[in-house]
């Protein structure tokens, strides 16, 4: 059942494309000129970082969306596309930006993975994530996709300060997709929406874009947190 609710999110949101530039938006002023991206599924992500980066480095465990990635970035110089266990990679090299874009809410210990991607990071360097937020929103489609939890801000903050990362910037984003899913996964009990229903979402950012860049919400479906290596 996972592999299949993940399949259905990283089919679906490929074709979102206003949805995946909102999201870039709000990480693109934090990535500098090498970057890693953890958990880069079929490369969604992987295809605006490589277009914004000198060089990139994705990784993902799942050996067809490693090939997926691989066949849309193909040719693409300055791009390094990995099969690899995020938690156990030992870096030999450090990068200016770590981006890890609804990862850390599938692994376990999350202290121990922001540790670990600490070491990688340049003095100066930024943790980039994006975690699903809000605790009573935990449902059907959480566990579908293999989320151990959602998070709080100051969950959030505490695993991130517990990984030595100090004053951590964290914000909420995406207020609007909590009715859905709080209608689909707590109300309907179901492990995923309708893909109908994501492409509806995805024709009505533009406008939810310009209301969160005008009123930031207190609260999201989403927290982004940027941290800085000191």
């Amino acid at each position: 059942m996972q592999d299949n609710a993940q399949t259905f999110w990283l089919e679906n949101l490929q074709l979102a494309d206003s949805y995946n530039q909102w999201i870039f938006s709000q990480i693109q002023p934090h990535i500098d000129k090498e970057v890693l991206e953890v958990g880069c599924g079929n490369g969604n992500f992987t295809v605006l970082l490589a277009q914004n980066c000198l060089k990139v480095v994705a990784l993902d465990l799942n050996e067809e969306y490693v090939k997926m990635t691989q066949t849309r970035l193909d040719g693409k110089a300055g791009v390094e596309i990995l099969q690899a266990d995020a938690t156990e990679m030992r870096w030999q090299k450090s990068f200016d930006s770590i981006v890890m874009l609804d990862v850390l809410e599938h692994i376990k210990d999350d202290v121990t993975m922001l540790r670990q991607l600490g070491d990688c990071l340049k003095t100066g360097g930024k943790l980039i994530i994006k975690v699903p937020a809000l605790n009573c929103l935990y449902s059907p489609m959480d566990e579908a996709i293999g989320h151990y939890r959602r998070y709080q801000k100051k969950t959030l903050k505490k695993a991130l300060q517990k990984a030595y990362f100090s004053n951590p910037s964290i914000w909420y984003f995406n207020a609007a997709g909590i009715p859905g899913w709080w209608l689909n996964g707590k109300v309907l009990k179901k492990t995923t929406p309708s893909s109908e229903q994501v492409g509806l979402f995805n024709k009505v950012v533009p406008f939810l874009r310009i209301i969160e860049a005008l009123v930031k919400p207190p609260i999201g479906l989403s927290l982004f947190a940027v941290a800085t290596k000191l």
